[in-house]
């Protein structure tokens, strides 16, 4: 891997730190126990999932081991500067005896797991609706508050949130697989119904400390039911954290702000976590070459302003990974840019095939609504091909976020994957006027997308535009750029030409940084402009704030 060198102009020392909540950024999956990983393994780890398991909680009727399962590995925790966010699976992990109470042991069709791998795990379900199920189950939630609530102030503090299992592990359905016998099926809607009622007692359980909820099984009911009823707003976002490039992800993501601005009406907060998990080994796109994947992994996570991103421990204790752990960190939990230390914008062009306007029908086929078109993905790739696009595996292109994660290599073109740059309150103005996209540049982690100048065809400039609420008095700006080719660049902050750089062909990726004041920052006044000779690739913009 090419490595990056630092130019310093200008450089202040002095920086502002604007703290968010403690315990946000990056936490191990799946599962945690002492002595797994810790802050040694991993210098970015912030908190570490406790999965708590029924049967390992309550092995006989009323007989609790919380101080063994929950109240060491904390202290643990605890003294390694860890947070601890928790979690009680319930459904497959239910203890034996719940079925000797009458309950009905509901068996599934499941025969692979989410990676597509071959699995006996997980076939077999407690009936949920029983009444003899619901109110040994809602008595564990009960016995679990009144442990929690008697914690010392030191460890409690130490839980970020409590998320609501009802059934399938952390997902949002009560199965994984359909149950063998039909009297067992749960409707959605009854299946909600069952959700609320689980959320409520949690929340009533824990008081003070958030209650995280599957968001992506939700409807309209539940989201309503969680503005009304929760103080923190804290969900699971699956298709934000699973890797880029995820089929209608433009939707989730106005969905998701939708949702924060009905949050933000109440006077309440969001709290977000998802998951990268073994996926990350197993799949093409990403088992090739792990730190490049997660690193654009975590960028677009940052995007979609996730809090919380669970990385496999195995993934975590390789240094090669950890760039992308601290970038995601820098961000976690900064929501409002009057206080966030950074901004940044990474670049790179989403081809969304859904996008009818951009890429119309007569030049590349396909028709409106119709995903399933792998002729028109493979014709916008081909308009595309010079500047590195491509796509190793188009039918995994054209099906929902479970299939996209199972390609074999890069996929350039999805359907309403997000079309622009990853960004947090710094944004590019008119990405593409000035600017033409590149893809696959080389095997480093910044390699997988870029954009570049292309003067021969009148592209010489990129202007940036940083969200007014920053307002910085000053505050250092990185440009991550391709030293390859002998041109020349500038960087523009207001007026003034910030700094000049003259390539010098090394075929690395380098950085400069350089001061400037908070006027220079307003409007639309970072500037990115081509001067003369061969043309530049850049990376990212990135603003720290000094005061």
């Amino acid at each position: 891997m090419k490595h990056s060198f630092l130019i310093l102009l200008g450089l202040s020392v002095s920086m502002v730190a604007a703290h968010a909540r403690e315990g946000l950024g990056i936490s191990s999956w799946a599962g945690w126990k002492p002595g797994q990983i810790s802050r040694a393994d991993c210098p970015e780890l912030r908190s570490v999932p406790l999965i708590l398991k029924w049967n390992e909680l309550e092995p006989k009727p009323g007989k609790y081991k919380f101080d063994k399962q929950l109240g060491e590995p904390l202290m643990v925790a605890k003294a390694d500067d860890l947070y601890i966010t928790l979690m009680i699976w319930v459904g497959p992990a239910c203890p034996d005896w719940i079925y000797e109470q009458g309950v009905p042991l509901v068996i599934t069709d499941r025969k692979v797991n989410a990676l597509g791998q071959k699995t006996d795990g997980q076939k077999t379900y407690p009936y949920y609706l029983h009444p003899e199920y619901k109110n040994r189950f809602m008595g564990l939630i009960d016995a679990f508050g009144e442990y929690v609530n008697d914690l010392s102030p030191e460890l409690r503090e130490r839980i970020v949130f409590v998320q609501c299992a009802e059934g399938s592990t952390g997902d949002g359905q009560p199965y994984k697989g359909n149950a063998l016998e039909a009297k067992y099926d749960i409707s959605k809607d009854v299946w909600n119904d069952f959700r609320l009622e689980t959320w409520k007692r949690y929340r009533n359980a824990v008081p003070g400390i958030p209650v995280l909820v599957n968001s992506d099984a939700n409807g309209g009911l539940e989201t309503e039911w969680l503005l009304e009823n929760m103080d923190v707003i804290a969900l699971k976002h699956g298709m934000f954290s699973h890797g880029y490039h995820v089929s209608d992800n433009v939707e989730r993501l106005a969905n998701f702000q939708t949702l924060e601005g009905a949050v933000k009406e109440r006077g309440k907060s969001v709290l977000t976590r998802g998951e990268m998990d073994g996926e990350l080994f197993v799949m093409g796109w990403s088992k090739g070459n792990i730190p490049r994947a997660l690193y654009w992994s975590g960028l677009f996570a940052s995007h979609c302003r996730l809090d919380i991103w669970n990385v496999p421990r195995e993934a975590l204790k390789d240094p090669a990974n950890w760039p992308a752990c601290k970038i995601f960190n820098k961000y976690a939990g900064h929501t409002d840019p009057a206080t966030a230390p950074a901004a940044f914008c990474a670049l790179r062009d989403g081809l969304d095939a859904s996008d009818f306007a951009r890429f119309p029908a007569e030049q590349f086929g396909g028709k409106p609504g119709k995903k399933s078109d792998q002729e028109r993905y493979l014709k916008i790739a081909e308009a595309y091909s010079k500047q590195g696009a491509r796509m190793d595996d188009p039918e995994k292109a054209t099906g929902g976020g479970m299939l996209n994660r199972k390609r074999s290599g890069s996929n350039d073109v999805g359907w309403g994957i997000w079309p622009g740059n990853y960004c947090r309150f710094l944004t590019q103005v008119e990405p593409g006027s000035g600017d033409v996209g590149r893809w696959n540049i080389d095997d480093s982690i910044y390699g997988r997308f870029a954009r570049a100048f292309d003067h021969k065809a009148g592209k010489t400039q990129m202007r940036f535009m940083l969200d007014n609420a920053f307002n910085a008095a000053s505050a250092n700006v990185k440009v991550t750029y391709l030293d390859k080719g002998c041109g020349e660049w500038s960087l523009l902050a207001g007026q003034k030409n910030a700094l000049n750089v003259q390539n010098t062909d090394s075929g690395l990726w380098k950085e400069v940084l350089v001061t400037v004041s908070g006027p220079e920052l307003s409007k639309a006044n970072l500037k990115l402009r081509h001067e003369k000779g061969d043309d530049t690739t850049f990376h990212m913009i990135e603003i720290e704030r000094i005061k």
